[in-house]
């Protein structure tokens, strides 16, 4: 069971990092946190907005127009898999 749960885990952790490379990386996951907390928020001061263009232009990039057309509508795996295209691929 332990050999299962082994060859299991390696899979998923091989198949994610073939994938995405940047999962392995702290610079990665700061990326995804910074997208996932300031989705929504509204900030004031100019170089946080510069930041927000900065973070909106990396997702634009990352995903075709026809999911940029269809955003509201996008289930949680498909924003998943936009934020670990912005930020876990080199």
């Amino acid at each position: 069971m332990i050999r299962n749960f082994l060859f299991t885990f390696l899979g998923v952790l091989s198949g994610l990092w073939l994938a995405w490379p940047g999962v392995v990386t702290n610079k990665g996951w700061k990326c995804a946190k910074d997208i996932a907390l300031n989705a929504e928020s509204k900030q004031k001061e100019p170089l946080s907005v510069l930041g927000d263009v900065r973070r909106k232009l990396k997702i634009t990039t990352s995903v075709s127009p026809k999911t940029l057309i269809r955003a509201k509508s996008l289930d949680p795996m498909e924003k998943l898999r936009i934020v670990g295209d912005a930020c876990f691929r080199y």
